[in-house]
């Protein structure tokens, strides 16, 4: 097949821009005027005045995510690609190198290796696994782990495909986080390659997938980015099982909708993505904000910003929901998901600060917007309510003056138009739920039915996760508005290695995080039912989420509820059916390297192995220098293991000790000979 394009003009993206938008405006401009009719005519001008401006922010919202989709359907219905880039023959060879990135921090290095290991052996099977070299880019700060690391690291090296490397490098400060740290590999390796793929420490990704995707960037030699949307799998908890079918069934929908509109000015997600090296290091010098954090400081959610910096520059930025063979794995509770949405709320609130900069293209600004917007909704959502149920209390209580002190011949009733209301409710929630079916329609029409559960299953699954999505839905309005006012009041998320065990959330944690959405649900219920009986039926949707928060939340991050859920055909999804060969190849080397899983703290593991100690005395200067604990914390170090060694005492190091030992290759060398004197003896 030769290699072709499917042209678009400048003109014809700007005519996708105004259909979206223009679509979006219009609907949301209509709904407001018939919001503006249904206002109690007995309001006060500032309540009239919040509820219309509530009320348009957070349908406007609505109105984006619908006409997306819709055009998102169009164009997989009419299963049209992506036009504007260039698609190469299959059958070239590459003339590029390609780094593979994984930057991680105090994750499973046997997770981490399998992975990588099954996608070094998936690229053996194109032949083309001489032009990718792999790097493992630790920024982990635990010692265990660290160790953990460098062995796991060793023993893959070995294990790799001929012509394909493998590299470590640990860095003792973590400045900037994730972009830092891709940052620090382009400074010191990124001369030597052409295009880098970027990870998540949970990233899966075909060997036919890279090499599709660095044939893509050496033929359109203007794109700076391609992101493969990632697919969610290998998960068993009901929380996680419901996000692995919604991705699957409504994901493509939504990914063709963002790629319609957004063409070659398209969004970077951080992971799953390829990125031009020269494109990065010439445009994406990240700012470290002013201020203190959580606005200032370095950037978190950074992924944003080196896509409108790379489209700064004058490179393309692309979705291609084509792409297939992306990987990941979704957070396994409610709660995971909320730690992580806190960490990303406090990047995307960052992007205020960004948002009016110089140069950046109008597109790129949307994108802010849109992420800004995306938590900046639940508080609107959540004000809205407020507002509007102050005015029905405030009427309740207060009843209003039919009879003006002022002579008049008719009494003034207040007029409020429950039909107007009531439709305005059902229009929003059929924009909310009707994406969801034209998705499982999609889907049905290319795909098997019986890889989703059957027909009749997969319709089971699409009515139980708008369920679900109803129940959890004002949970996550309220985690997001007090993420929201948390940035607001100057609290920084810090930075928190993400759970990735689904051992479920205990009754301790549940009831820590969730105690104040039920008594907020009970309260708000008991209130309403006494002074605005009439509605407590339309509170009843927001109140029965909050009310049930800790049993949602429990019975959701369940590992054998979602194991049951797939036994009667729910939230099936094709890759548990026929697993894909890379997911296979990565659960055989996660058990080939838990079996080897030690509980040894990092310096045990070091002083009892003589291999593991010179493995690591010689990777020391790779690692740069050592951290300054202070010499009464090294001091303290050393007693505790001459007390293990001579007396066979247990060491109880601190982090800190740990890694001043760590650091240190004479005391190293002498604990091995003393321990290996010591058990000869």
């Amino acid at each position: 097949m030769s290699e072709k394009i499917i042209p678009i003009s400048p003109r014809q993206i700007r005519n996708r821009h105004i259909k979206v938008f223009g679509l979006t405006g219009l609907s949301t401009l209509l709904a407001t005027l018939k919001w503006m009719t249904v206002i109690p005519s007995d309001a006060s001008l500032l309540t009239a005045f919040l509820m219309i401006v509530l009320f348009m922010l957070t349908f406007g919202w609505i109105a984006l995510f619908f006409w997306s989709s819709i055009f998102g359907f169009t164009e997989l219905l009419r299963g049209r690609k992506i036009p504007g880039i260039i698609w190469p023959d299959p059958n070239r060879q590459p003339v590029s190198r390609t780094a593979i990135l994984m930057p991680v921090y105090n994750e499973s290095p046997q997770s981490v290796f399998a992975n990588l290991l099954a996608m070094a052996k998936s690229l053996e099977k194109t032949g083309q696994q001489r032009f990718y070299d792999i790097f493992v880019l630790s920024d982990t700060t635990n010692p265990k782990v660290w160790i953990e690391e460098e062995e796991t690291w060793m023993k893959t090296r070995q294990m790799m495909p001929a012509d394909m490397n493998m590299y470590y490098r640990r860095r003792p400060i973590n400045v900037a986080r994730k972009s830092g740290n891709i940052e620090d590999f382009c400074q010191k390796w990124g001369a030597f390659y052409d295009f880098m793929i970027v990870l998540d420490a949970d990233s899966l990704l075909t060997g036919q997938t890279m090499l599709t995707m660095t044939l893509l960037m050496e033929t359109n030699k203007q794109t700076g980015i391609i992101q493969a949307p990632p697919m969610c799998i290998n998960r068993n908890s009901l929380f996680a099982r419901i996000q692995q079918f919604a991705g699957k069934v409504y994901g493509p929908i939504v990914s063709a909708g963002l790629a319609y509109w957004q063409v070659g000015d398209s969004n970077y997600w951080g992971h799953n993505a390829i990125i031009r090296v020269k494109a990065f290091m010439d445009c994406c010098k990240l700012p470290v904000l002013s201020g203190r954090a959580p606005f200032g400081g370095h950037i978190l959610s950074h992924d944003f910003v080196e896509a409108a910096l790379i489209r700064r520059g004058g490179w393309q930025a692309w979705l291609l929901p084509e792409l297939k063979g992306s990987y990941e794995e979704c957070p396994p509770s409610m709660i995971d998901f909320a730690i992580r949405d806190r960490r990303w709320c406090q990047g995307n609130m960052q992007h205020i600060k960004i948002l009016f900069s110089k140069g950046l293209h109008p597109v790129s600004r949307i994108h802010f917007i849109i992420g800004i917007m995306s938590y900046l909704s639940s508080p609107l959502w959540l004000g809205f309510l407020l507002v509007g149920l102050s005015a029905a209390l405030g009427r309740n209580i207060f009843p209003p003056e039919y009879f003006p002190t002022t002579y008049t011949l008719f009494p003034t009733w207040p007029i409020f138009d429950q039909i107007g209301v009531i439709s305005l409710f059902v229009f929003s929630i059929f924009m909310l739920i009707f994406p969801k079916f034209l998705g499982l329609i999609i889907y049905l029409r290319q795909n098997k039915a019986s890889e989703i559960g059957g027909v009749f299953g997969a319709i089971k699954s699409v009515l139980s996760e708008i369920i679900f999505s109803a129940l959890s839905a004002p949970i996550m309005m309220m985690f997001q508005s007090k993420f929201v006012f948390d940035i607001f009041a100057g609290n920084d998320a810090g930075w928190k290695t993400q759970n990735r065990d689904e051992t479920g959330t205990s009754l301790a944690e549940a009831w820590q995080r969730h105690r104040w959405h039920m008594i907020l649900g009970i309260v708000t219920s008991l209130i309403v039912w006494k002074y605005a009986h009439g509605l407590f039926w339309w509170m009843l949707p927001i109140t029965i989420g909050l009310i049930l928060a800790l049993p949602i939340s429990m019975f959701s991050s369940r590992e054998e509820y979602g194991i049951a859920a797939r036994k009667h055909h729910y939230f099936i999804i094709p890759e548990e059916i026929k697993i894909p060969e890379i997911l296979q190849e990565a659960l055989k080397f996660r058990k080939m390297f838990a079996a080897e899983e030690r509980q040894d703290s990092g310096v045990e593991r070091v002083v009892k192995n003589s291999f593991l100690n010179a493995l690591h005395i010689l990777m020391l200067p790779v690692n740069g220098p050592a951290p300054d604990f202070g010499a009464k914390v090294f001091e303290t170090a050393q007693i505790k293991l001459e007390n293990y060694l001579q007396h066979n005492i247990k060491m109880e190091l601190s982090r800190e000790e740990e890694i001043s030992l760590l650091y240190h290759p004479d005391v190293l060398k002498k604990a091995n000979l003393m321990y290996l004197l010591e058990t000869a003896a």
